[in-house]
Formats: structure tokens, C-alpha cells, sequence
């Protein structure tokens, strides 16, 4: 229990102090809406008390101030709900952009350990009914519990033996409501977890549909998938009946509290412990009492199951984010070293392991400004460790990294980046046109400098050829378009960067051999322009190298 008062007291403060406010509308909601009730009551009580007593002079002056306090506590209630949405969907938005901002910081070694389908599945799914949290759960337990409160009060004025049986009844059935709490949050825990697998599964159905199709593990993916689906419905038809079961036993309670009502308050008008008119009071009371006292039993065990949504949402916050700077927490920053002023890039004596796996040991290279170097040797010997190590994506163990004369010990990983143009084996394309893919590389480039970069890159022609230019859509991962075509325009919006440095990891591996001839071409343009390191391992690309650097033999 302690565990869940501590979950959700840091969920509140996700709002800060505008929490207090979100509490306030709550409350105003409550007592707009719990005095409306009671005002009916009361209204109810002065009926039969008038047509008992005869004194039916008193009856316009009572319906007058009964309908204008009705009125005030309606525009309370409506006033506090629209002050209630706009903290919601304002703590939800800033939810969202911590995730967002997080999923940008995360460090590069995250994104290698964990599937994408995993974090889409917490964006989507714990995330979702984390907001839920402040958008319903929180408010339909809370307001039920302030209206009895606002209940209670006349009920004890008009008759407090009778009011104190009727709470004893409802209290029982809490009770009972709270042991179902941890079962709840038990499943809806595995729900999560379930969901996450799920996701991850239907991501690689999705982006894997080809090999789904041609071999049987595509199919016994998709089995998994189908499994999944069935233990996630299993699980939620467990939640469901659970529920159900409560829902239930609360409407039978709720007829049983009706028959408790009835014969206690027939007892205590007989005794002379309480009036008819207070009785049909507190039974038009009772109804909205009983009903709230169901509302509470029922969602406290559901929020206690959202919380569990919003650690997974905490878990992830916690996640190590990527320095600004690596090595920030040295003692101190040697001083750039005295390094030739023709060199581009340096590593010296570099050492780096993935874990236990050391792929770096004492590894030095230099690459001299308008040179064009290829990274050659076998799988698995550090050529792509070395791409990320120049781009900041790992920190070094031992050993510095010069760029232009300055440590990366000395910059931020984003002033690193800003030295080089990147070019991997399998570029990424965004959602969208041709235009807007090479535009990210200069985002107010003007559409001439767009087309100067494409010409360059031997893009321009084929851009030109497509159904719409340079405003295609080139699809989901840009699948529209040909590995060699995304490739130029990988290169285009490279060159239009303006980055002195341009960075190939493998650019060429997976092309044919007259899309490899355009993007090398496009490379010779780019040579004696722009420093480039190449990491290659086909001699056609090899070729075009001033110098070839063989890390096996270094």
C-alpha cells in the first residue's frame, strides 16, 4: 500500500504546482454538484414538512432561495469542469513532450538494446492510460468521495443514528472493493507487458513482410503474434470478469442498502428519532449517496491498476540520457593538443569494448584535410564502431579523438555532430517529398540550393523523371523509391548540410552495380572539396580512395 501512495503521489506532481488548481476543480465540482443534490432534498423535505404542517405561505419564499442557490451550485460545477479538461490535457501534453524530449536525449546504446516496438508500445500504451489518470480516473474517484462528503452533512443534521447504520453498510463494501485493488493492478501490469511483446511482434510482421511471406520463421512470427493476442485477451477477459464480479456484488449491495434504509428509517420515525420529511430527505439523499459510495468502491481499484501504466512511464524518465558532453565528469579537460594543422580527423591510441567485448585497442589513424580514406577489414573488427565514435554515439574508453584540431573531450556531442555530413548503409527517409528528405539537411536551404546539392549528387535527373519531381512522396522509409535512388538522395541532403566532412559507413554495400557507379561518381564530385572517410569493403569504391587503411593489419 505504501508502494501505491508513493506511485501516485509522484504521479500528481508531474503537475507541479498548477496541481493544486486541477485539486481545486475537483473539489468545486464536487460541492457544485454534491449541493444540487442536497438542495433537492432539502426541497423535497420542505414539501412534505408543508403539507403536514398546512403552512403553505412559506412555499414560494422556500422554492425561490432552493432554485437560486440550485442555480449558483450548477455554475460552480460548470465553471470547475472547464478549469478541470484544461489541467488535464495540459498535464497529458507535457507528458508527451518529456517522452518526446527523453526519446531524443536517450543515448544510441538504448535504441541498440531495446526494440522500437517496445518504446512505441510505452508512448502509446502505458502512456495513454497514464493521462487517463488525470483525465478520469483520479476525478471519478475522488468527486464521489467529496459528494458524500457533502452528503453527510445534512444527512447527520436530519438524522444521525439512521446515518451512521447507512455509512457502516457502505464502508463494508469498500472494504471489500479495496482487497480487489492488487488484482487489478497485477493484470494490468501484465497487460503492459503483454502489449509491448505485441507491438514489437507486429513491427517486425510490418517492416518485414517480405521474409513473413518467402521463409517459415516469417510465419511462426506471425504465430507468436497470434499467441500473444491470445494471452492478451485471456488476461483481459480475466480483468473484465473480475469487474463484472464487482460490479455485481456492488448492485446487490446497493438493493440490499435500499432494504437496510427502508426498514431502519420505518424504526426510527416510529421511535420519534427522526421526522417523515427528514426521512423522504435522506432518502432522495441516499440515492446519490449510495450511487457515489458504488462509483468509489468501483474505481479506487482502477486507479490503483493505472498506476501501474504510469511506473512504466517513470521507469523509462529514469533512463540514463545521453551527456552533453561525455566526459563531463573529468576532473579536468586536457588542453587541445598541438596536432599538424592539415590534419581533419585524429584518433590516437583509442580503446573502446561493447561490454566485455574489447573491439578498439590502441587503434590511431589520421585523416589530412581534402583526403579521401577507405576503412577497410572483416566484419566485427570496428570499422562502423569508429563512424560512431567520431558522431558522439559512444563515449571513448581511453585514448582522444581530434576533429580539426579540437578533443572531443572539449566539445559537446552536438558540436561534434556539426563536423560531419553521415551517409550510412541503409538510409533513412522521412514521410514525405523528395524535397523535404534533402532539405533536412539545411532546413531554410531554398529550393536552388536543393537541386545545386541533388546535381551533385547525381539525384537531379532521376528526381526530375519522377510522377511529381521533387515534390514525390517517397513513401514509409521512402519504399517508393530504389536503394540507389535513396541512397543519392541520402547523399544530397549530406552535401547540403555543408558539413566539412563527409562520413560514408558502407554507403555502397547493398547497391547494384550501376546505382554503385552514380553514387561513386557523385563521391569523385565531392573529392578534394570535402574530406571523406570511407568505410568500404568493395574495390570499386576501394579505388576511389587517396589512401586505403586496412584495420586488420594497423
Amino acid at each position: 500500500m505504501s508502494s501505491t501512495w508513493k506511485r501516485f503521489c509522484r504521479t500528481m506532481r508531474v503537475m507541479g504546482k498548477r496541481r493544486f488548481l486541477y485539486y481545486g476543480s475537483i473539489l468545486g465540482m464536487s460541492v457544485g454538484m454534491g449541493m444540487f443534490s442536497v438542495l433537492c432534498s432539502l426541497l423535497m423535505k420542505a414539501v412534505v414538512d408543508i403539507s403536514q404542517s398546512g403552512n403553505y405561505h412559506t412555499l414560494f419564499i422556500t422554492l425561490v432561495w432552493i432554485v437560486g442557490a440550485g442555480v449558483v451550485s450548477l455554475l460552480v460545477y460548470r465553471s470547475s469542469a472547464v478549469v478541470y479538461n484544461v489541467e488535464a490535457k495540459r498535464v497529458y501534453g507535457v507528458l508527451y513532450e518529456k517522452i518526446l524530449n527523453l526519446e531524443m536525449n536517450l543515448p544510441y546504446a538504448y535504441y541498440e538494446k531495446h526494440h522500437s516496438g517496445e518504446i512505441m508500445s510505452k508512448v502509446s500504451y502505458d502512456l495513454g492510460r497514464m493521462g487517463d489518470i488525470y483525465g478520469s480516473r483520479f476525478r471519478r474517484m475522488m468527486m464521489p468521495f467529496l459528494e458524500v462528503v457533502v452528503y453527510l452533512i445534512p444527512m447527520l443534521a436530519l438524522s444521525p443514528y439512521l446515518t451512521v447504520c447507512l455509512v457502516g453498510v457502505n464502508v463494508v463494501m469498500m472494504l471489500l472493493n479495496m482487497l480487489l485493488a492488487e488484482p487489478f493492478r497485477k493484470v494490468s501490469h501484465i497487460l503492459s507487458g503483454l502489449n509491448a511483446s505485441m507491438t514489437e511482434k507486429l513491427s517486425d510482421i510490418l517492416q518485414g513482410m517480405e521474409q513473413v511471406r518467402m521463409f517459415a520463421h516469417g510465419r511462426e512470427t506471425v504465430q507468436e503474434y497470434i499467441a500473444l493476442s491470445r494471452r492478451y485477451a485471456r488476461k483481459s477477459n480475466w480483468r473484465i470478469l473480475i469487474s463484472s464480479g464487482l460490479e455485481s456484488a456492488n448492485r446487490g449491495f446497493d438493493l440490499l442498502c435500499s432494504l437496510v434504509f427502508l426498514g431502519l428509517g420505518v424504526f426510527f420515525v416510529q421511535r420519534g428519532y427522526t421526522t417523515l420529511g427528514a426521512l423522504a430527505a435522506i432518502y432522495t439523499l441516499y440515492g446519490s449517496f449510495s450511487a457515489q459510495f458504488l462509483q468509489m468502491n468501483r474505481y479506487i481499484p482502477e486507479l490503483v491498476a493505472y498506476l501501474a501504466y504510469a511506473q512504466n512511464i517513470f521507469d523509462l524518465l529514469e533512463e540514463q540520457r545521453e551527456e552533453t558532453n561525455w566526459y563531463s565528469h573529468e576532473a579536468c579537460f586536457e588542453t587541445d593538443k598541438e596536432v599538424d594543422d592539415t590534419g581533419m580527423v585524429a584518433l590516437d591510441s583509442v580503446g573502446f569494448s561493447y561490454g566485455e567485448n574489447k573491439v578498439l585497442d590502441d587503434y590511431s589513424i589520421v585523416v589530412r584535410r581534402g583526403e579521401c580514406v577507405a576503412l577497410t577489414g572483416a566484419s566485427g573488427c570496428g570499422k562502423s564502431t569508429v563512424s560512431k565514435l567520431l558522431l558522439g554515439l559512444y563515449p571513448l574508453d581511453k585514448g582522444d579523438i581530434t576533429v580539426m584540431g579540437k578533443s572531443v573531450r572539449n566539445m559537446t556531442n552536438e558540436n561534434l555532430r556539426q563536423f560531419f555530413s553521415y551517409v550510412p548503409q541503409e538510409p533513412y527517409l522521412f514521410e514525405g517529398s523528395v524535397l523535404e528528405n534533402i532539405r533536412m539537411g539545411k532546413r531554410d536551404a531554398s529550393k536552388e540550393e536543393v537541386i545545386n546539392a541533388a546535381k551533385v549528387a547525381n539525384a537531379h535527373t532521376f528526381i526530375l523523371n519522377l510522377e511529381r519531381g521533387y515534390d514525390t512522396q517517397v513513401g514509409e522509409r521512402g519504399n517508393r523509391l530504389s536503394g540507389g535512388q535513396r541512397q543519392r538522395i541520402a547523399i544530397a541532403r549530406a552535401i547540403l548540410k555543408g558539413a566539412p566532412i563527409l562520413l560514408m559507413d558502407e554507403a555502397t554495400s547493398a547497391l547494384d552495380n550501376e546505382s554503385e557507379r552514380l553514387v561513386n561518381d557523385a563521391v569523385r564530385r565531392l573529392h578534394g572539396n570535402k574530406t571523406i572517410l570511407m568505410i568500404a569493403h568493395r574495390a570499386s569504391t576501394i579505388q576511389m580512395a587517396d589512401r586505403v587503411c586496412n584495420m586488420e593489419t594497423l
